[in-house]
């Protein structure tokens, strides 16, 4: 599973983009390096994968320039079999507006 994330500013400038990958990582005996193949995996280091029926939170932080009045955000959680191959599960996009947060008082 792959959570890829955009921010775009109100003129259609990419001002961040990310993918977080969600998977089970295995190792081998001699050492934490993550290995492929099924003959080598004997011990699992880390499980970043959705649970069923547990809620997910994760959080982006994107640095923003002055004058800027607008974000669009777009968030697309899609399966990845090989690089290419996408198998799309959800597609999310707000566009936040800005006017306001940023005013010295």
């Amino acid at each position: 599973m792959v959570l890829e994330a955009t921010a775009k500013d109100d003129k259609g400038r990419e001002l961040y983009k990310t993918q977080r990958i969600y998977m089970t990582q295995c190792t081998d005996s001699l050492g934490p390096v993550m290995v492929l193949g099924p003959d080598r995996k004997l011990g699992i280091i880390r499980d970043s994968t959705f649970q069923p029926f547990r809620p997910k939170r994760e959080e982006f932080e994107i640095r923003l320039a002055g004058g800027i009045e607008a974000v669009d955000v777009e968030l697309r959680l899609f399966y990845q079999l090989r690089p290419g191959d996408q198998i799309p599960i959800h597609h999310w996009q707000k566009r936040v507006p800005l006017a306001g947060l940023f005013t010295a008082k």
